[in-house]
């Protein structure tokens, strides 16, 4: 329990679950020995610290659950002053008990939630011990927790200024020194992971000089170390953040995987940064990639691409450095390490900066390298491989791309595991967005894709025609081509899974952008209307986000003389309000504006819609009148109504049902209407 001197203290009122004149909780009831009043009359402090000291575990997970409400009811001083080195306390002793670990990684979440909200990022520096004695916890997920908190916090020490004596590169220095040097491993594993952080950190901040230089000289040395400890767990960490210690010794902002996804121009790397990197970090990265132990090797690899981006992405030196351990990667005797390598094999690539026609003989041996991974004999590494394909697209061009991966595309299609042909479906169809891939023109799109296309949608797995489906309008320009595709998906119209039924109904309208109106009428207006009354809500919403897209294909004077009379026609005979809702739904949607574009309805077309809505306004069912109101409010908004509809029409409408309406609901509905006129 708390000391008796601290009732006297002035706290801020509780926020939250603990706010005074709530009732307290059973798991505080249970847990502290007084009645509900006094529980309301203590301060924060005193309660938090009596339920952390309490026998109960579940009520000690209670408190470490509220420690962000506590420090805000505390503020930020007291929360310096009081709460933290409480909680440093706490963990000293718990180093000497067997505290659960539950409430420990609960502790290390809970301080991150502490910086910057409420103590400032350079007022953070007393969270350090906390949570580098966190940081050598033998339970893993807690040691975790510790670090992703520290690498948060480390970055906010500075811009702020209210430390003495060189704080906090100081302090920094000695617990990034205490870490890596201590006896047990568990501390070495989390230097391993705070060091790139540390190293950045002085990159951004420590004042330029041959002290700055001699810390960082250390914490290469340091991670060096690391690197070569006798305990494989140490060396697996220290492998798992070789890539962020790379981009910090080369003064890099962004990690590879950004830049290369990104397509961001690889920034200029200081000279005697890059022969940092070649001499000092390089054979780290070969050591480890060379291990004995494949689960250190397998975290390595994946390192090459920021190697190559440490290294500026300079051919000449990537060639001789960082090819050599893809090699033996794509090589490697164990799967995880050919794995981890597919999953990054496009970023490696991309690092190499094998560009232009004078590296083609090393772009050629990395797309072999590639397409061997897309026919290993594992199919966890060919469905990593295949992931890649539309970004190695990008990356190689179309040349590269017919003569190393096409080839293999048929056999992929036809994979005995249905998650390699669900992942090769996806990025089939990524190659087909200009935002991943433009190197594909329209006829490879054809020659290559087209039978894969028609193949999948026959897939007996739903997942694998789902990613087809729901991508398939990055091609609509191309359907007029694939008679073959289209009718697959006019059959997929009455697929049992719901979910292959939503995709067709987003993908009939571009149909009929792309084989013509008529082709729609003719076809596909059948199976639109089943998918209008289809029993399920996401279904049916599918057509009615379809109907502006359908809109500006036809125009308005098909959409009165096809659509207007079958959706009329279900309104009067629908049984259910459902029907009438998504009616109602679809032609609001008409009138909804998508940004600053309104579509361009004909003042016939938009008196019909108006006519429809206001014979909602009468309906028996107020979900249905509610619809109806809010599409009013719609075309009110528009602006698209003709002013004469609008005051001889809809005002009175509304009008009389806000004061004859009892339900509240509606009335709202109604109210905002009548508002979005003014």
């Amino acid at each position: 329990m708390a000391d008796e001197g601290s009732s006297t203290t002035s706290h801020a009122p509780i926020a939250g679950p603990l706010a005074s004149g709530t009732t307290p909780s059973l798991t505080l009831a249970r847990s502290l020995n007084c009645d509900s009043n006094a529980l309301l009359s203590m301060p924060p402090f005193d309660l938090f610290v009596a339920q952390l000291s309490s026998d109960s575990t579940e009520a000690r997970v209670d408190a470490m659950k509220k420690l962000s409400i506590v420090g805000d009811a505390m503020g930020t001083k007291e929360t310096i002053e009081k709460l933290i080195p409480y909680l440093d306390e706490t963990i000293a002793k718990s180093e000497d008990s067997d505290e659960d670990d539950e409430i420990l990684l609960l502790l290390a979440g809970q301080l991150a939630e502490l910086v910057p909200g409420l103590v400032p990022g350079y007022e953070a520096l007393p969270l350090l011990p906390t949570l580098e004695r966190l940081c050598r916890i033998d339970e893993t997920v807690v040691r975790d927790k510790a670090v992703e908190t520290l690498n948060k916090i480390v970055p906010l020490l500075l811009p702020g200024g209210r430390y003495e004596d060189g704080m906090p590169f100081g302090q920094l220095r000695t617990t990034a020194q205490r870490l890596a040097s201590a006896e047990w491993f568990t501390a070495k594993v989390s230097a391993a992971g705070v060091l790139p952080t540390m190293y950045a950190f002085w990159n951004a901040h420590a004042p330029r000089g041959a002290a700055a230089d001699e810390v960082r000289r250390e914490f290469r040395i340091l991670f060096k170390d690391l690197s070569e400890d006798d305990t494989p767990m140490v060396r697996r960490s220290a492998a798992k953040n070789l890539g962020r210690f790379v981009e910090a010794v080369a003064g890099l902002t962004k990690s590879a995987e950004e830049m290369i996804k990104g397509g961001v121009a690889q920034p200029a790397v200081a000279d005697e940064n890059k022969r940092l990197v070649a001499f000092e970090i390089v054979p780290i990265f070969q050591a480890l990639s060379a291990d004995e132990q494949d689960s250190v090797r397998l975290l390595a690899v994946s390192c090459a691409g920021s190697v190559g981006c440490g290294l500026a992405r300079e051919p000449g030196v990537t060639a001789d450095v960082v090819l050599p351990v893809v090699r033996g990667g794509c090589a490697d005797l164990s799967w995880r390490v050919r794995h981890n390598l597919s999953k990054v094999f496009a970023t490696v690539t991309g690092s190499l900066g094998f560009v232009g026609p004078k590296h083609i003989a090393r772009q050629t041996e990395v797309f072999k390298l590639f397409s061997g991974l897309l026919q290993d004999s594992e199919a966890e590494v060919r469905a990593a491989a295949v992931e890649n394909i539309a970004r190695m697209a990008q990356l190689g061009g179309a040349d590269l791309f017919q003569a190393h991966i096409a080839p293999l595309l048929p056999a992929l299609a036809d994979d005995l595991v249905m998650e390699v042909r669900s992942k090769l479906a996806q990025t089939l169809m990524d190659c087909c967005d200009p935002s991943i891939c433009t190197a594909l023109t329209d006829q490879i799109i054809l020659q290559e894709f087209r039978p894969l296309l028609e193949n999948f949608l026959n897939d007996e797995f739903a997942e694998v025609q789902l990613h087809i489906l729901s991508k398939l309008s990055r091609v609509s320009h191309l359907l007029g081509q694939m008679d073959v595709v289209v009718n697959s998906i006019l059959q997929m119209a009455r697929a049992q899974n719901w979910r292959v039924r939503d995709a067709v109904g987003r993908l009939l309208p571009f149909l009929a952008e792309a084989r013509g109106v008529s082709f729609f009428e003719d076809h596909l207006l059948e199976p639109w209307l089943k998918i209008m009354s289809d029993q399920v809500a996401d279904v049916r919403a599918a057509c009615i986000a379809g109907m502006p897209k359908l809109l500006s294909v036809s125009g308005s004077e098909w959409i009165m003389q096809e659509i207007l009379p079958n959706y009329t026609r279900m309104y009067d005979e629908s049984h259910s309000y459902l029907t009438r809702i998504t009616v109602l739904r679809s032609f609001a949607a008409l009138a909804e504006q998508d940004g600053e574009n309104a579509l361009n309805i004909s003042d016939a077309l938009m008196e019909q819609i108006v006519s429809l809505m206001l014979r909602g306004l009468t309906d028996s069912v107020p979900n249905v009148r509610l619809i109806a109101a809010r599409g009013l409010g719609l075309v009110t908004m528009s602006g698209q109504c003709d002013s004469g509809v609008m005051n001889s029409k809809i005002v009175p409408a509304l009008n009389d049902l806000v004061h004859q309406e009892q339900d509240i609901d509606c009335r709202y509905q109604c109210q905002l209407a009548l508002e979005a006129k003014v």
